[in-house]
Formats: C-alpha cells, sequence, structure tokens
C-alpha cells in the first residue's frame, strides 16, 4: 500500500523534529562547552538548516502549497504559512551569518547569547508550522486524486526523505 500524502508528511516532520528537539539543548551548551565543541555542535545545526529543512520547505512550497491553494480555490491563501517560509529562511541566514562569525573569531558571550536567540526562534517557529502542515497534509488526503496526491508525494522527494 501507498503511502499517504498524510503519512509522508509526517515521517519528514518527525525526521525534522529529531534536529529541531535538539537544538535547545544544542544552545544551552554553548554557554558552557569548550570553544571546540560549540563550533562541532554548531556545524552539525547548520548542516540540518542548510541540508534538511530549507529543501523542506523549498518542497512544501513548490508542491504542496499550489495544489492547497487550488483546493481553497484561494480562498485560503497559504501566504501565511509562505511569510512564516520566508522567517525561516531569514533566520537560517542570521544563523549562518554568526555562525561564520564563531569560525573565524573567539567565541564571546555576546555572539553566543546572538546564536542561542536566533536557535530558539527557528525551535519555536518551525515547532508551530509543522504543526499546521500536518492539518494541511490531512485535507491533502481528502481532497485529491491518487494520481496528484503521487505527484505531491514524488515532489517532497529532497534530501531529508533518504
Amino acid at each position: 500500500m501507498t503511502d499517504t500524502m498524510q503519512q509522508i508528511a509526517h515521517q519528514h516532520h518527525e525526521r525534522i523534529t529529531t534536529h529541531l528537539d535538539a537544538m535547545p539543548g544544542v544552545a544551552d551548551r554553548l554557554l558552557h562547552a569548550p570553544q571546540h565543541e560549540v563550533r562541532a555542535a554548531l556545524a552539525s545545526v547548520r548542516t540540518f538548516l542548510d541540508v534538511t529543512l530549507l529543501p523542506h520547505v523549498e518542497a512544501a512550497e513548490a508542491t504542496i502549497y499550489p495544489e492547497l491553494e487550488r483546493m481553497f480555490q484561494n480562498r485560503h491563501s497559504m501566504s501565511a504559512m509562505r511569510r512564516e517560509h520566508d522567517e525561516v529562511r531569514r533566520l537560517v541566514r542570521e544563523f549562518d551569518r554568526l555562525d561564520d562569525q564563531l569560525q573565524g573569531e573567539p567565541v564571546t558571550l555576546s555572539r553566543t547569547l546572538g546564536v542561542r536567540r536566533v536557535m530558539f526562534q527557528l525551535f519555536a517557529l518551525v515547532k508551530v508550522h509543522l504543526a499546521e502542515e500536518e492539518t494541511y497534509a490531512r485535507m491533502i488526503d481528502r481532497g485529491v486524486t491518487d494520481d496528484i496526491a503521487a505527484v505531491l508525494a514524488a515532489g517532497l522527494e529532497h534530501p531529508i526523505a533518504r
């Protein structure tokens, strides 16, 4: 049996959540860990953001959101979800900028606090966002043909899915 859109989205979200749930702990360790551990931890978070989270954002916008807008006949725009994606992208850019500073310069309290702020903002935003995406995935399961669902599922293929 083929997985439903809801099951596929849930699988993707579980993979994201595994990394996401580790972020507050990583952020807290930044205050006390040796510099080499801070740098390693930030590199791991950066890989998650750049290789897993951002491709998920792009795949959802390219496949799922247009279908939802069609289903809703543009009465319920996905603009709020797209704005959240824009904010995720902005926060990832900010994290990358701060991480670059920490890689090239001494780890200071000020820089550490800046990175922590961004990590906690990403954590909160993405947690809420994923919950809403789960709701939309259920709607898609109920409102599209099997052929369209298969196309949408294929469109979600990105590094997180492997």
